[in-house]
């Protein structure tokens, strides 16, 4: 049976939006983490770093080694395809 158009479309948005929102978040926690650095006269760079270790070694207690790997190799993907 196909789906009619109306349907696909919806779908599509709801996924744009929610991507949408991601995004927001992201760059509300970037900005976040940049402002504490600079308040704190901390190199930007090295925060980052550290934070993103931390989100790391969380995935890899939550969600295990396994798919902390897929996770990470899915970014590198990203990134040499951008």
């Amino acid at each position: 049976m196909r789906t009619p158009i109306k349907i696909v479309q919806l779908q599509e948005y709801r996924e744009t939006s929610r991507q949408e929102v991601i995004d927001e978040i992201s760059t509300e926690a970037f900005i976040l983490v940049r402002d504490a650095a600079r308040e704190h006269g901390l190199p930007i760079k090295k925060v980052l770093v550290e934070h993103m270790r931390d989100i790391a070694t969380i995935l890899n207690s939550v969600d295990g080694p396994e798919a902390l790997a897929e996770i990470l190799n899915s970014i590198s993907r990203q990134i040499k395809h951008d």
